[in-house]
């Protein structure tokens, strides 16, 4: 028992505020729970203690000890009012709400844990007060994830930051229940490593905790979204790191990783990315995010077959050799910014890209169906969920969208012969009709369909999917079509080209075998998924259900019309008509017949029988159609006699039913999606505030055929990317320039006029003396095989030889070839703002340039060469705007010449951008002598575009023109260029002129020079 020396002084003290029947039950129950003799009298000194420290909290503090003595936490007492009188010494207010609140949530603590929570609470409090009183708070929810044992190391940390700002170490106590539901108890300290490196300095120079306090409040529910505590720990550790370097790399590793580990395959390639990523965050915080932002892509690239992960760790290794020898080269290679390392992507790729065998497979289509046909991919995501990508035909028929990848099967070859197969179907549908049937043809059809159903309607039907809109079921009318569409074209593929018809039937083979059956089917569903394996299937080797055997085979019968080499597209859709009504007529027999519960249970089947509640149901879900035949999209079929294609209705217009069916994408995307997603692609490329490129789009895009991932249309314009040069990573940087083309603005038309009159001597002597170059219209070529006329030196020579018993020579003709020049020249004009800059006389550079333009044309028009000018500028990599001042084939006069006088200086200029996609213009034209004339009135300079970089950049772009078979040369007017023309030019011709006003003089003679 506890000594009773001071149970009458404490009931005194106690009665003043309790009562003295309260106050004598009060002290009665802390004698009998006491643990110690001299528990009363600490009980007197510590109230002494807290009435002297704080009175308001001491009259707290005896409230509660009724509601302790309730509660059963007496026993608890000393401690409670130590920790009480701690928190007093810091602030009174905060011991009173101590008091207040402490007995209930001590009260959810079994009495073991209580002692435990008091001690680590009382060390808080001699360091910061409110930590103390969080901590109380937090301590019922705490110990149901915590182990008393683990409880020091937590209560260490939070006495640190508590040395730092008692913010801080409030905010992580509240966390603690959180983080150590989602971290391990070793990965704690650097959770909250992590968390300081998030200090930055307030405008006044004083630290800032505001991101730390979101990282603490915000990270335990980011870290929940990550699966395994193993790979949670390798984040935070990366995160860390991350963060000693770059506080917002690290942040956004950790926002980042829960979506980017789900899209990673499995276990062990989470583990390995993530262990990997740890490698790169200690050398670089920007290379190590864009590694982890990568990786989902190139493991989807790589595949999970035999040897992928060798393929991944040969990948890393590359990289960080790069980032080894250069941390540029290291960011921009994990970026996949670089041509080497889309080279080693390439590389480890699994399956077979399109771009490896495009022109193989354009050849082969072109083939079959006769015209002249364009290759393009269809991008794709490459998850795993995704089904592969479906085939297309372009609304005009002239470009085939195929998977951007296929890896289907394990060999090369077997992939190699599904895409042959898949472009000899799309082939096959250009080459007999599928979409040249005019719509107009149906008319009666369309009319009959008004009667039939009752759905007169005075909407002209302009496309075949307004037909099939008019059907009760459109989905049921469009799987039909297609269905014998698809059948009727594989019929006639068969047919004329029989070496095609063991691929088509090992493809189709294979379809039919990794198709997954749908359980539940209704009736109609259940009998066209038979159609469409019969349609495919060899002759009697796709057994029929017993529950559809009837339906099934009486509509098989009707389709036997398409297998015969005059059936037509319009007979296809007529046909499909047939097979709808046919369908409804027998399904109404059926339920007539209403089957008896009986014989639903038919005996054990391939495919489940329907149930017969299911035969009432007039729903029907579209079907999957074989992934090697196209999305048959019946809008395009239609009078091509219409306008424009935006007038085409979207696919399965007016269709109430979900899903594109057979003639779809099984993952929903309408038909002739693939062309969609790759323009809405288009619109994604990278600009300011758009995602960045995939990585699928940048490896697997199709060179030269089709539409590009990283082309777009901006109203009037085009918007291309280039590749640039940077020196310090000796490598390209891939699709790192966007230039936009558009035409230039008009301005004054009599600009032309005006310089003309003004030079008219000048002019004169011009067109005289480059018409002189002009060559003859045909020249003459003695000494030939067979021409026009005899040759008579020839003949005479033939003579004198039989006379003198030699064999004479048969070249005794002439013949007379057209002679022409076939030069194409391209002048590319600097914009730039520095061009406003005035010379002699008031004007400005830019003047000077257009007059020296003017005379120029003239005297091009008088030789006949095909020639265009253009100007650059723009301001920073996204915007490089190229200016079509003249096209090749415009005339120097009209709008050309207005054009050319609208020319005014613009902002920066970015030399190499603009040089390539001059260069790709001078390709495009047929000429033996390509010329590209750069002019300049100075170094390149844009924004991150300057000194070393600019000049290299601009040199290899040049070197690039030279290689490809244009002859460059460039004209600058800087009479300080010398320092740095040799080596931005390298060994390309160039000219200084030292004074502007001569540059309307020397252009012609320049040129002449070139092509002489």
């Amino acid at each position: 028992m506890a000594s009773g020396r001071s149970s009458e002084p404490l009931l005194d003290l106690l009665a003043d505020q309790l009562g003295l029947d309260s106050a004598r039950v009060v002290v009665t129950a802390i004698a009998d729970s006491a643990t110690r003799p001299d528990t009363l009298d600490g009980v007197l000194v510590l109230l002494g203690e807290l009435i002297e420290e704080a009175p308001k909290a001491a009259k707290g503090a005896i409230d509660a000890l009724a509601d302790m003595q309730r509660r059963g936490l007496l026993a608890e007492i000393l401690p409670w009012l130590d920790l009480g009188v701690a928190v007093a010494a810091d602030s009174g207010a905060l011991a009173l709400r101590f008091f207040k609140e402490s007995p209930l949530l001590l009260g959810l603590l079994d009495p073991p844990t209580r002692a435990v929570v008091l001690a680590a609470a009382l060390e808080l409090a001699d360091r910061q007060a409110n930590v103390a009183v969080e901590f109380i708070r937090i301590s019922p929810e705490a110990v149901g994830v915590l182990s008393p044992a683990d409880w020091p190391i937590w209560m260490d940390l939070a006495c640190e930051l508590a040395d730092t700002d008692f913010a801080l170490a409030v905010e992580y106590i509240r966390q603690i229940p959180s983080i150590a539901r989602v971290l391990s108890l070793d990965t704690v300290r650097t959770w909250v490593q992590f968390g300081m490196k998030l200090i930055v300095e307030n405008s006044l120079g004083k630290p800032d905790y505001l991101g730390v306090l979101e990282f603490f409040r915000t990270s335990a529910a980011i870290l929940e979204d990550i699966p395994g505590q193993g790979h949670r720990n390798q984040v935070i550790g990366i995160g860390a790191q991350m963060a000693e370097r770059s506080p917002e790399a690290g942040i956004a590793v950790l926002a980042e990783a829960p979506a980017i580990l789900r899209r990673l395959p499995s276990e062990e390639w989470r583990t390995r990315v993530l262990r990997y990523g740890l490698l790169v965050a200690e050398r670089d915080a920007d290379t190590a995010l864009a590694y982890i932002r990568r990786c989902p892509e190139l493991i989807a690239l790589i595949g999970s077959g035999e040897g992928a992960q060798e393929k991944f760790d040969s990948w890393f290794a590359s990289g960080m050799e790069v980032l080894e020898y250069s941390l540029d080269g290291g960011r921009a290679y994990f970026a996949m910014e670089t041509e080497k390392a889309l080279g080693a992507v390439s590389q480890a790729l699994s399956g077979v890209p399109l771009r490896q065998i495009a022109r193989r497979v354009k050849l082969f289509a072109q083939a079959l169906c006769g015209r002249d046909l364009r290759i393009h991919d269809l991008p794709d995501s490459l998850e795993s969920a995704q089904p592969m990508a479906r085939a297309t035909v372009s609304d005009d028929g002239r470009s085939i969208g195929l998977p951007s990848i296929v890896r289907r099967y394990p060999t090369y070859d077997e992939n190699v012969r599904l895409y042959m197969v898949m472009a000899a179907h799309e082939a096959g549908h250009l080459e007999f009709g599928t979409f040249d049937l005019p719509v107009a043809r149906l008319q009666d059809l369309v009319e009959d369909l008004g009667r039939r159903y009752g759905r007169s309607t005075s909407q002209e039907s302009r496309t075949l999917g307004d037909v099939f809109a008019r059907y009760p079921q459109p989905g049921l009318m469009r799987d039909l079509w297609a269905l014998v569409e698809d059948a009727r074209v594989e019929y006639l593929l068969r047919a004329e080209y029989p070496g095609l018809s063991r691929d088509l039937a090992l493809v189709a083979k294979d379809a039919v075998t990794i198709r997954s059956l749908a359980h539940g089917m209704t009736v109609r569903e259940l009998v066209v998924d038979q159609l469409l394996l019969l349609s495919t299937a060899e002759a009697g080797s796709a057994p029929v259900p017993d529950a559809v055997e009837r339906e099934v085979n009486e509509l098989w019968q009707l389709c036997q019309a398409m297998f015969t080499p005059e059936a037509t597209a319009e007979e296809a859709v007529r046909l499909a008509d047939r097979l709808y009504v046919r369908m409804d007529e027998l399904l109404a027999v059926r339920r007539e017949a209403n089957p008896s519960p009986d014989e639903a249970e038919a005996p054990e089947q391939s495919i489940p029988a329907p149930k017969s509640s299911e035969d009432l149901s007039d729903t029907y879900r579209p079907m999957d159609n074989w992934d090697y035949r196209g999305a048959m999209d019946p809008n395009l079929v239609r009078d091509r006699t219409e306008s424009s294609p935006e007038q085409t209705p979207a696919s399965g217009r007016g269709d109430s039913e979900a899903g594109a069916g057979l003639a779809g994408d099984s993952s929903g995307s309408s038909a002739g999606a693939g062309t969609a997603r790759s323009q809405q692609l288009s619109q994604d490329v990278l600009v300011p505030g758009r995602r960045q490129p995939s990585l699928v789009e940048e490896v697997l895009a199709v060179e030269g055929e089709g539409a590009r991932p990283d082309d777009e249309t901006i109203g009037a314009a085009q918007a291309v990317r280039y590749h640039e040069w940077d020196a310090a990573i000796q490598d390209y940087r891939m699709h790192w320039c966007r230039v936009v083309e558009r035409e230039a603005v008009e301005g004054a038309s009599d600009f032309v006029e005006e310089t003309l009159a003004a030079q008219r001597g000048t002019v004169r002597l011009l067109r005289r003396y480059f018409e002189s170059l002009r060559p003859p219209g045909l020249r003459r070529i003695p000494g030939q095989l067979d021409g026009e006329d005899l040759d008579m030196d020839a003949v005479i020579g033939r003579v004198a030889d039989l006379s003198a018993g030699i064999e004479p020579s048969e070249r005794i003709y002439v013949r007379r070839e057209k002679r022409d020049r076939e030069v194409a020249a391209a002048f590319l004009v600097d914009l730039s703002g520095s061009t406003s800059r005035q010379v002699e006389q008031g004007r400005r550079i830019i003047d000077i340039e257009k007059q020296g333009l003017v005379l120029l044309c003239e005297a091009l028009a008088a030789i006949g060469d095909q020639f265009a000018v253009y100007g650059y500028s723009g301001q920073g990599r996204h915007q490089v705007d190229f200016v079509v001042v003249k096209g090749f084939d415009e005339l120097v006069t009209g709008r050309a010449g207005a054009k050319l006088g609208g020319i005014v200086p613009l902002q920066q200029n970015r030399d190499g951008a603009a040089i390539r996609h001059a260069t790709s213009k001078l390709l495009a034209r047929r000429a033996k002598t390509r010329i590209l004339v750069v002019i300049s009135d100075g170094r390149p300079l844009d924004d991150g575009y300057k000194d070393e970089y600019s000049l290299e950049d601009t040199r290899m772009a040049l070197r690039e023109a030279r290689a490809s078979g244009i002859e460059p040369v460039c004209i600058t007017i800087d009479t300080q260029a010398d320092p740095y023309l040799r080596r931005m030019y390298g060994d390309v011709r160039y000219v200084v002129i030292d004074r502007v006003e001569g540059l309307p003089e020397k252009l012609p003679r320049i040129y002449h020079r070139l092509t002489a």
